[in-house]
């Protein structure tokens, strides 16, 4: 695993994925690229999916939130996250079992929310729809 800065240029390895490092959601991992964000290289898909929930758990839990300064813009430093990945990593390797169960169910918390949440859509435009018939 490798993490540096990200500066907009094509990346032609194959199995990385993006971390956020500017504002309040520092270390979310992202799947496209944005103007203030990491890249973590990985060496195949298997270790790029473990990382990437590795990073998405830590997030969830609030592990960088410790990490982030700056008084206008909070930001995250990237040895801080490789400090953080680096100790994670090491508390996940006493318990790999556990931590591959752990990212199955935070895989099918994910999937559900995303269902609600396009649910919630669903439910706002048919609620748009409803007032336009009454008042066209």
């Amino acid at each position: 695993m490798q993490i540096k800065t990200y500066k907009g240029k094509r990346i032609d390895k194959e199995h990385f994925f993006f971390i956020l490092n500017k504002g309040n959601n520092s270390g979310k991992p992202l799947e496209t690229a944005c103007p203030n964000c990491f890249v973590c290289f990985c060496k195949n898909e298997e270790e790029k999916q473990t990382l990437y929930w590795l990073f998405y758990g830590l997030w969830q839990g609030r592990f960088f939130q410790p990490f982030i300064t700056g008084s206008v813009i909070p930001y995250i430093r990237i040895n801080d996250v490789k400090q953080v990945i680096k100790t994670a990593l090491e508390k996940v390797q006493l318990n790999p079992e556990q931590f591959t169960k752990n990212i199955s169910v935070m895989q099918t918390l994910e999937e559900r929310n995303n269902a609600i949440k396009e649910q919630i859509q669903l439910i706002k435009q048919a609620k748009k729809s409803l007032m336009y018939q009454v008042l066209k």
